[in-house]
């Protein structure tokens, strides 16, 4: 395939995870009904960064190892991690006996470090597509 697969299924992960720590931060007013969205946000966005690393790490195979791009992409691929490690980690503290509970501070405290990894991630990710050119067909350009 000549289109890179990560930047098509990047998106569902953002977003799932994205309104996760906004309904996260809002759950506190607004109760465990809050809670259960975000819980079910929360799952589809881990569910979902698994599908879009998967795709990352297809279309990293592109990238030739002696570019310039790599230092970033591997910055890149640390923060992702760390992004799927601080969320997954909220998900697993508000999970008791299958059932999602109502969150606390540490688990709102995990998806609002997540959110800001997952900002520095997607930054990092803008690099490597507006300032290296990866994923990008150039011939249509000056």
């Amino acid at each position: 395939m000549s289109h890179p697969v990560h930047p098509i299924l990047v998106h569902f992960p953002v977003a799932f995870w994205s309104f996760a720590t906004v309904g996260d931060l809002l759950s506190f007013k607004y109760g465990e009904r809050l809670s259960e969205v975000t819980g079910a946000c929360l799952t589809l966005g881990t569910l979902m960064a698994l599908v879009a690393m998967g795709g990352g790490l297809f279309d990293m195979l592109k990238i030739k190892s002696d570019s310039p791009a790599m230092k970033v992409l591997n910055l890149h691929i640390v923060f992702v991690v760390i992004t799927w490690g601080l969320y997954a980690s909220s998900l697993f503290l508000r999970i008791e006996e299958k059932t999602l509970v109502q969150v606390g501070v540490l688990e709102v405290g995990l998806s609002v470090a997540g959110f800001i990894c997952l900002c520095v991630t997607g930054f990092l990710g803008g690099r490597l597509v507006y300032e290296y050119g990866v994923g990008v067909d150039n011939k249509f350009c000056d």
